[in-house]
Protein backbone atom coordinates (compact mmCIF):
# COMPACT_ATOMS: atom_id res chain seq x y z
CA UNK A 1 0.00 0.00 0.00
CA UNK A 2 1.10 3.57 -0.59
CA UNK A 3 1.47 5.97 2.32
CA UNK A 4 -1.67 7.78 1.23
CA UNK A 5 -3.70 4.59 1.06
CA UNK A 6 -2.47 3.50 4.50
CA UNK A 7 -3.64 6.75 6.05
CA UNK A 8 -6.88 6.54 4.09
CA UNK A 9 -7.55 3.03 5.38
CA UNK A 10 -7.12 4.18 8.99
CA UNK A 11 -9.37 7.19 8.45
CA UNK A 12 -12.01 4.98 6.84
CA UNK A 13 -11.87 2.52 9.74
CA UNK A 14 -12.58 5.33 12.20
CA UNK A 15 -15.24 7.04 10.10
CA UNK A 16 -17.91 4.65 11.36
CA UNK A 17 -17.22 5.44 15.02
CA UNK A 18 -19.34 8.16 16.60
CA UNK A 19 -17.43 10.85 18.45
CA UNK A 20 -14.18 10.66 16.46
CA UNK A 21 -12.81 14.05 15.44
CA UNK A 22 -9.53 14.63 13.66
CA UNK A 23 -7.12 11.85 12.71
CA UNK A 24 -3.39 12.43 12.18
CA UNK A 25 -1.07 9.60 11.17
CA UNK A 26 2.72 9.68 10.96
CA UNK A 27 3.83 6.58 9.06
CA UNK A 28 7.51 7.31 9.65
CA UNK A 29 7.21 7.08 13.41
CA UNK A 30 4.32 4.58 13.31
CA UNK A 31 2.26 6.80 15.58
CA UNK A 32 -1.00 8.65 15.26
CA UNK A 33 -3.20 11.12 17.07
CA UNK A 34 -6.96 10.89 17.27
CA UNK A 35 -9.16 13.50 18.88
CA UNK A 36 -12.51 12.23 20.11
CA UNK A 37 -15.42 12.80 22.46
CA UNK A 38 -15.07 10.38 25.41
CA UNK A 39 -18.80 10.66 26.00
CA UNK A 40 -19.45 8.91 22.69
CA UNK A 41 -16.57 6.53 22.14
CA UNK A 42 -13.90 4.80 24.20
CA UNK A 43 -10.22 5.08 23.30
CA UNK A 44 -9.85 1.29 23.33
CA UNK A 45 -12.51 0.98 20.62
CA UNK A 46 -10.49 3.40 18.50
CA UNK A 47 -7.36 1.28 18.90
CA UNK A 48 -9.31 -1.87 18.07
CA UNK A 49 -10.77 -0.29 14.92
CA UNK A 50 -7.30 0.68 13.69
CA UNK A 51 -6.02 -2.80 14.48
CA UNK A 52 -8.95 -4.29 12.59
CA UNK A 53 -7.95 -2.27 9.54
CA UNK A 54 -4.61 -4.08 9.50
CA UNK A 55 -2.50 -1.70 11.55
CA UNK A 56 -1.88 -3.12 15.05
CA UNK A 57 -2.50 -0.25 17.47
CA UNK A 58 -2.28 0.40 21.18
CA UNK A 59 -2.99 3.42 23.36
CA UNK A 60 0.19 5.41 23.99
CA UNK A 61 -1.12 8.48 25.81
CA UNK A 62 -4.56 9.62 26.90
CA UNK A 63 -5.38 13.16 27.97
CA UNK A 64 -8.43 14.34 29.84
CA UNK A 65 -10.25 17.49 28.62
CA UNK A 66 -8.29 19.83 30.90
CA UNK A 67 -4.94 18.32 29.94
CA UNK A 68 -5.79 18.49 26.26
CA UNK A 69 -6.89 22.12 26.52
CA UNK A 70 -3.61 22.95 28.24
CA UNK A 71 -1.67 21.11 25.52
CA UNK A 72 -3.49 23.01 22.79
CA UNK A 73 -2.83 26.31 24.51
CA UNK A 74 0.86 25.53 24.89
CA UNK A 75 1.18 24.43 21.26
CA UNK A 76 -0.60 27.58 20.13
CA UNK A 77 1.85 29.71 22.11
CA UNK A 78 4.87 27.85 20.74
CA UNK A 79 3.43 27.92 17.24
CA UNK A 80 3.74 31.69 17.10
CA UNK A 81 7.52 31.40 17.02
CA UNK A 82 8.23 27.78 16.10
CA UNK A 83 7.09 25.42 13.34
CA UNK A 84 7.71 22.15 15.13
CA UNK A 85 9.36 20.33 17.99
CA UNK A 86 11.59 17.35 17.23
CA UNK A 87 12.42 15.57 20.44
CA UNK A 88 13.44 18.41 22.74
CA UNK A 89 14.57 20.64 19.86
CA UNK A 90 12.37 23.51 18.66
CA UNK A 91 12.51 24.55 14.99
CA UNK A 92 12.10 28.31 14.66
CA UNK A 93 10.06 29.86 11.88
CA UNK A 94 12.88 32.24 11.01
CA UNK A 95 15.37 29.40 10.52
CA UNK A 96 12.95 27.49 8.32
CA UNK A 97 12.18 30.58 6.23
CA UNK A 98 15.91 31.17 5.70
CA UNK A 99 16.26 27.63 4.40
CA UNK A 100 13.30 28.14 2.07
CA UNK A 101 14.91 31.29 0.77
CA UNK A 102 18.26 29.59 0.22
CA UNK A 103 16.66 26.63 -1.54
CA UNK A 104 14.40 28.73 -3.77
CA UNK A 105 16.99 31.36 -4.58
CA UNK A 106 14.56 34.12 -3.64
CA UNK A 107 12.53 35.54 -0.80
CA UNK A 108 10.40 33.05 1.10
CA UNK A 109 6.68 33.75 0.82
CA UNK A 110 3.36 32.12 1.58
CA UNK A 111 2.91 31.07 -2.04
CA UNK A 112 6.02 28.88 -2.03
CA UNK A 113 5.04 25.60 -3.61
CA UNK A 114 4.23 22.59 -1.49
CA UNK A 115 7.02 20.53 -3.05
CA UNK A 116 9.62 23.00 -1.77
CA UNK A 117 8.12 23.01 1.72
CA UNK A 118 8.08 19.22 1.80
CA UNK A 119 11.66 18.98 0.56
CA UNK A 120 13.02 21.46 3.09
CA UNK A 121 10.99 19.94 5.92
CA UNK A 122 12.29 16.44 5.24
CA UNK A 123 15.89 17.68 5.21
CA UNK A 124 15.38 19.67 8.42
CA UNK A 125 13.62 16.79 10.15
CA UNK A 126 16.43 14.37 9.33
CA UNK A 127 19.08 16.79 10.60
CA UNK A 128 17.17 17.60 13.78
CA UNK A 129 16.67 13.92 14.53
CA UNK A 130 20.42 13.36 14.25
CA UNK A 131 21.18 16.36 16.44
CA UNK A 132 18.62 15.21 19.00
CA UNK A 133 20.33 11.82 19.19
CA UNK A 134 23.70 13.51 19.67
CA UNK A 135 22.31 15.67 22.47
CA UNK A 136 21.07 12.58 24.28
CA UNK A 137 24.62 11.21 24.15
CA UNK A 138 26.00 14.58 25.29
CA UNK A 139 28.32 14.95 22.32
CA UNK A 140 30.48 18.07 22.55
CA UNK A 141 32.72 19.67 19.93
CA UNK A 142 35.25 22.17 21.23
CA UNK A 143 35.74 25.54 19.52
CA UNK A 144 39.35 24.61 18.74
CA UNK A 145 38.14 21.58 16.79
CA UNK A 146 35.88 23.78 14.68
CA UNK A 147 38.77 26.20 14.09
CA UNK A 148 40.99 23.35 12.94
CA UNK A 149 38.31 22.09 10.55
CA UNK A 150 37.85 25.58 9.13
CA UNK A 151 41.60 25.86 8.55
CA UNK A 152 41.51 22.57 6.64
CA UNK A 153 38.66 23.83 4.47
CA UNK A 154 40.49 27.08 3.75
CA UNK A 155 43.47 25.05 2.58
CA UNK A 156 41.24 22.95 0.31
CA UNK A 157 39.05 25.74 -1.09
CA UNK A 158 40.38 29.09 -2.19
CA UNK A 159 37.95 31.93 -1.63
CA UNK A 160 36.05 29.96 1.04
CA UNK A 161 34.71 33.13 2.67
CA UNK A 162 33.03 34.26 -0.53
CA UNK A 163 31.50 30.83 -1.13
CA UNK A 164 30.25 30.68 2.44
CA UNK A 165 28.75 34.17 2.30
CA UNK A 166 26.88 33.39 -0.91
CA UNK A 167 25.47 30.13 0.40
CA UNK A 168 25.06 30.66 4.14
CA UNK A 169 24.91 34.43 4.50
CA UNK A 170 27.82 34.74 6.91
CA UNK A 171 30.82 32.89 8.26
CA UNK A 172 29.16 32.69 11.68
CA UNK A 173 26.20 30.81 10.20
CA UNK A 174 28.52 28.44 8.37
CA UNK A 175 30.60 27.90 11.48
CA UNK A 176 27.52 26.85 13.45
CA UNK A 177 26.45 24.54 10.63
CA UNK A 178 29.93 23.01 10.57
CA UNK A 179 29.90 22.51 14.33
CA UNK A 180 26.57 20.69 14.09
CA UNK A 181 27.91 18.49 11.28
CA UNK A 182 30.87 17.54 13.45
CA UNK A 183 28.57 16.75 16.38
CA UNK A 184 26.40 14.50 14.20
CA UNK A 185 29.40 12.68 12.71
CA UNK A 186 31.05 12.12 16.09
CA UNK A 187 27.87 10.70 17.55
CA UNK A 188 27.52 8.29 14.64
CA UNK A 189 31.20 7.28 14.81
CA UNK A 190 31.15 6.75 18.58
CA UNK A 191 27.70 5.27 19.09
CA UNK A 192 26.66 3.67 15.79
CA UNK A 193 29.80 2.64 13.90
CA UNK A 194 31.90 1.80 16.98
CA UNK A 195 33.79 -1.46 16.38
CA UNK A 196 32.48 -1.87 12.81
CA UNK A 197 34.90 -1.49 9.91
CA UNK A 198 33.14 -3.16 7.00
CA UNK A 199 31.32 -0.50 4.90
CA UNK A 200 28.28 -2.69 4.27
CA UNK A 201 27.94 -3.54 7.93
CA UNK A 202 28.26 0.13 8.83
CA UNK A 203 25.56 1.06 6.35
CA UNK A 204 23.21 -1.64 7.65
CA UNK A 205 23.88 -0.60 11.23
CA UNK A 206 23.15 3.04 10.45
CA UNK A 207 19.93 2.26 8.61
CA UNK A 208 18.61 0.19 11.51
CA UNK A 209 19.68 2.79 14.06
CA UNK A 210 18.11 5.65 12.10
CA UNK A 211 14.84 3.78 11.59
CA UNK A 212 14.59 3.27 15.35
CA UNK A 213 15.46 6.93 15.92
CA UNK A 214 12.56 7.97 13.70
CA UNK A 215 10.16 5.75 15.62
CA UNK A 216 11.31 6.76 19.10
CA UNK A 217 11.60 10.53 18.66
CA UNK A 218 8.44 12.53 19.23
CA UNK A 219 7.71 15.06 16.49
CA UNK A 220 5.03 17.69 17.06
CA UNK A 221 4.00 20.01 14.22
CA UNK A 222 2.66 23.44 15.16
CA UNK A 223 2.41 24.95 11.69
CA UNK A 224 -0.96 24.48 9.90
CA UNK A 225 0.64 24.39 6.46
CA UNK A 226 2.97 21.54 7.35
CA UNK A 227 0.03 19.68 8.87
CA UNK A 228 -2.04 20.21 5.73
CA UNK A 229 0.80 18.72 3.67
CA UNK A 230 0.45 15.46 5.57
CA UNK A 231 3.40 16.10 7.87
CA UNK A 232 1.42 15.79 11.09
CA UNK A 233 3.24 15.14 14.33
CA UNK A 234 3.58 11.89 16.20
CA UNK A 235 2.32 12.94 19.61
CA UNK A 236 -0.96 11.89 21.08
CA UNK A 237 -3.48 14.37 22.36
CA UNK A 238 -7.22 14.37 22.77
CA UNK A 239 -10.34 16.31 21.94
CA UNK A 240 -12.30 17.52 24.89
CA UNK A 241 -11.44 14.21 26.41
CA UNK A 242 -8.12 12.73 25.57
CA UNK A 243 -6.56 10.85 22.75
CA UNK A 244 -6.58 7.47 21.15
CA UNK A 245 -2.97 7.00 20.22
CA UNK A 246 -1.79 4.25 17.92
CA UNK A 247 1.32 2.45 16.89
CA UNK A 248 -0.18 2.02 13.47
Amino acid sequence: MTCGSCVGSIEKALADLDGVGSVEVNLTSNRGRVTYDPGEVDSQLIAEAITGAGFPASLRLKLDPEEYAALQQEQSRLGQQYLARIGDRLLSRSDFEKLLQQRSGGAASTDQNDQLWNSVWKDVLSRELLLSAAEQNQIIIQEGEVDARLDDLRQQHKGLEQIVTERYGSMDSFRERLREDMIINRNIDDHVYAGINDPRERQAKFQGWYAELQKSTEVIIFDPRLKSLGQGGSCCGGKGGGCGGSNS
